[in-house]
């Protein structure tokens, strides 16, 4: 036996100590890949047999857990940054500055099942990398979606859209609903937009 090679026993099986290394190792950098898969390639890489089972406890020792994965809009480095540099420049506004702020918003509902949910393995804490994130586009689908609003003074005008929505479809939602909401929260002579 060599000195890379520890034998290691998981629930009766014996594991050499660099398989078990290998796989929280494989798991970092593809987290989506299924404990089989990864059971599939250690065993061709280290030519030593082992049970999906006994990969899962090695997951679990190196604290990998399997979750659903979070949706991430498709953004650009450019959108992430521009992202974080609008929150910053309203950090310092006064109480007063966002009791005429009206925010918007649209949102997606599936009427019959839901999105498919995929599985990762990652560690505590680590929901949001980027490696565990699953893609996912605005507008995708043809599932209902409803546009809202709401300031410091309440929630005023939802809108049903029918089909998907565009840039146009967007903006008539706006021109229809905005003002009118605005007027209805006493924020109109002075309202500021945020969505």
């Amino acid at each position: 036996m060599t000195s890379t090679v520890f034998e290691l026993h998981i629930h009766g099986e014996t594991v050499p100590r660099n398989l078990e290394l290998t796989i929280p190792f494989e798991l970092s950098s593809h987290p989506f890949r299924k404990p089989v898969k990864l059971t599939l390639k250690a065993q061709q890489r280290f030519n030593k047999s082992a049970n999906p089972e006994t990969v899962q406890h090695i997951l679990g020792k190196y604290n990998f857990h399997g979750r659903v994965a979070r949706r991430k809009p498709f953004l650009s480095k450019a959108h992430r940054r521009a992202r974080l540099e609008f929150p910053k420049s309203y950090i310092k506004k006064p109480p007063e500055f966002w009791i005429s702020v009206l925010f918007v918003d649209e949102s997606k509902y599936n009427v019959f099942g839901r999105d498919g949910k995929q599985m990762v393995w990652r560690k505590l804490n680590s929901e949001l990398e980027m490696k565990n994130l699953t893609p996912s586009v605005k507008h995708g689908g043809g599932s209902p979606m409803i546009w809202g609003c709401m300031s410091a003074v309440g929630v005023r005008n939802l809108h049903f859209i029918d089909g998907m929505m565009d840039t146009y479809i967007y903006l008539e939602v706006l021109k229809q609903n905005l003002k009118q909401s605005a007027e209805q929260m006493g924020i109109l002579p002075h309202y500021k937009l945020s969505g």
